[in-house]
């Protein structure tokens, strides 16, 4: 499980020879207590913020399509879609299979769908091939859904900040390590220790190369989501090997 907040700050606290906090005094915190939650805080958002697919920021929405209706609004604290998840949902009553959707750009469907779509605005056509960003903050599915369907997709969501002392950052506890060299470089920074930041800064960073080497490397291939609208090959993937 990931670890607190009032624990987090005070790892902080102990590193910089400063009186730890309890539960009950946690809220109130003043002066370098106050600048540990800070900088416990910032760390994390510095963390969330370097890339929008973290994995551990993953979370899964569900969507029931209204008929007649193309696009739809993003959740709250959304950043960023896993198009490759977007997926049709079984449901015998409405004589629907899982089927995954396609992604496609807003452009192809400009092109080759929103007429059509356009012209059964009142009654819908059929269940959605395919998924594409809309020109807002959300996404859209072709053709225009004509029964209440159900469609699933991942995404990575902007994580709440911490607040109150049992609050627990999205980030897993074995890298509580990457949080705590982070924290205290800032807590360098604000008393002026330049050699104290340099070396916690540099810490924090490889701290992250091993965050980005657990949860993001770099894969073997690299798979196309373009979809083939006819005319030339199309591959699956294409090889990115030495």
């Amino acid at each position: 499980m990931p670890t607190q907040f009032l624990d987090l700050t005070n790892r902080v606290l102990r590193r910089v020879n400063e009186v730890q906090m309890t539960a009950s005094n946690f809220d109130s915190a003043a002066n370098i207590q106050a600048l540990a939650k800070d900088a416990v805080v910032d760390t994390c958002r510095r963390i969330n913020g370097i890339r929008n697919d973290w994995p551990f920021n993953a979370v899964e929405h569900t969507q029931v399509l209204t008929i007649g209706v193309n696009e739809y609004a993003w959740p709250s604290q959304f950043s960023e879609a896993d198009w490759l998840s977007f997926q049709l949902q079984k449901d015998d009553t409405l004589g629907v299979p899982y089927r995954q959707l396609k992604h496609i750009e807003r452009e192809q469907w400009y092109t080759y769908f929103r007429d059509e779509d356009y012209d059964n605005l009142s009654t819908g056509l059929r269940a959605p091939e395919y998924c594409f960003p809309s020109h807002g903050a959300g996404f859209g599915v072709s053709p225009i859904p004509d029964k209440a369907y159900t469609i699933k997709y991942r995404y990575y969501s902007t994580p709440t900040d911490l607040s109150i002392y049992t609050d627990q950052p999205t980030i897993p506890s074995k890298f509580d390590y990457v949080i705590i060299n982070g924290a205290l470089a800032m807590m360098n920074m604000f008393r002026e220790n330049n050699d104290g930041f340099t070396a916690m800064e540099k810490a924090f960073k490889d701290g992250l190369d091993d965050l980005t080497r657990t949860y993001l490397p770099n894969p073997e291939h690299l798979y196309e989501g373009r979809v083939n609208f006819g005319g030339g090959n199309h591959n699956s993937w294409v090889w990115k090997g030495m």
